[in-house]
């Protein structure tokens, strides 16, 4: 049970570190909490942006799978968090 709590975390601390940097651009920034879904995050401003919010290896992929599935215009993309590194970010 341990290891899915501080997952949980690490997740939640990569969604909002996203979450700062679209309001830093400009955005309003909703956010699925505990969301299951394709989307963590959406993002409004001079567009729309859907946002999967992923963590660790592999989580490109996945994360391209999973927000693919979005019926919805506008930007789709997956952004991996990589610690000190930042994020690495895909439109899909």
């Amino acid at each position: 049970m341990r290891s899915s709590i501080s997952n949980y975390r690490r997740g939640y601390y990569a969604e909002r570190k996203a979450e700062e940097a679209l309001e830093k651009e400009g955005y309003f920034v909703v956010r699925a909490a505990g969301s299951r879904g394709p989307v963590d995050l959406v993002a409004l401003g001079k567009d729309v942006r859907l946002i999967q919010v992923k963590r660790g290896k592999g989580a490109l992929e996945e994360g391209k799978r999973e927000i693919a599935r979005v019926p919805c215009p506008g930007l789709k993309e997956v952004w991996v968090y990589e610690g000190r590194r930042g994020f690495r970010k895909e439109v899909v």
